[in-house]
């Protein structure tokens, strides 16, 4: 076997090759959404001012199931909630459904390009002058030219690629942009109509909803009227005074001597 000899192959490509790409972006938002029915009462015209005075400050003492807001004072209940509004002394009854909602926005574009380049390739085989294992110049330069065309092939495909990529890429926060437009705006949309329809409901439960709220209301009324009759004896002198609360009677007892 005579000493192996080298063959090397060189070649440049020089590639104008057009590209296209369709993407797109897909945005999903959710959200919770209520619906409300609420009725008013006015209690200023019901409730004389001593027995509201006992109210107010049985609730800024920390009524239980109670808890100050914005309005005055909020107690929940059982699909719903009740306000005593502080400013307006009227007691609001508010019954809610809630439910989820979801929508989708698409965004989609195409993108076109070209690259332009020049690659350098470069291969390099082994014949034997004898040739050994059926190896010889022709051949080896044949298989060298074919690794250099696949090196080409490769690295054009490569750089198609990145420059499909980079493309998407600087067009990725557009588009996303676009799809949660769309999606908040189909959102807004299912969600108003999901509120209408959930308000419709509540209403449906806006008298079940009462009685849980005036029955919360009312023990604290209760207790008000007892603070308030309290207070009244305390200041006209009077004696034997007795409190009893069971089963949700209220009995209070005492003596005026006029």
């Amino acid at each position: 076997m005579c000493n192996p000899r080298r063959v090397t192959v060189t070649a440049t490509r020089d590639i104008a090759e057009a590209w296209r790409r369709e993407v797109s972006r897909t945005v999903e938002l959710a959200e919770r959404v209520v619906g409300e029915a609420r009725l008013r009462q006015a209690l200023s015209a019901k409730l004389g001012k001593p027995a509201l005075r006992a109210l107010e400050a049985r609730l800024a003492a920390g009524a239980d199931g109670w808890r100050e807001v914005v309005e005055g004072y909020r107690c929940d209940v059982e699909g719903g909630y009740v306000v005593y509004r502080l400013d307006e002394q009227v007691l609001e009854i508010v019954a809610t459904l809630d439910a989820s909602v979801a929508a989708q926005g698409v965004a989609e574009t195409v993108l076109e390009g070209k690259v332009k380049d020049t690659f350098h390739a470069e291969a390099e085989r082994t014949y034997y002058t004898d040739a050994y294992a059926a190896s010889n110049e022709s051949r080896a330069r044949e298989a060298a030219e074919r690794d250099i065309q696949r090196q080409l092939e490769a690295v054009t495909r490569q750089r198609l690629e990145e420059a499909q990529q980079q493309a998407e890429a600087a067009a990725a926060v557009g588009l996303q942009a676009q799809a949660e437009s769309a999606a908040r705006r189909q959102l807004a949309g299912i969600a108003a109509q999901r509120q209408a329809a959930l308000a419709r409901q509540a209403e449906t439960h806006l008298e079940t909803i009462g009685l849980r709220c005036r029955q919360a209301f009312n023990q604290l009324l209760a207790q008000a009227y007892r603070d308030a009759i309290l207070a009244y004896a305390r200041r006209h002198g009077a004696a034997d005074i007795s409190c009893r609360d069971e089963e949700g009677v209220l009995e209070v007892e005492f003596f005026v001597d006029r």
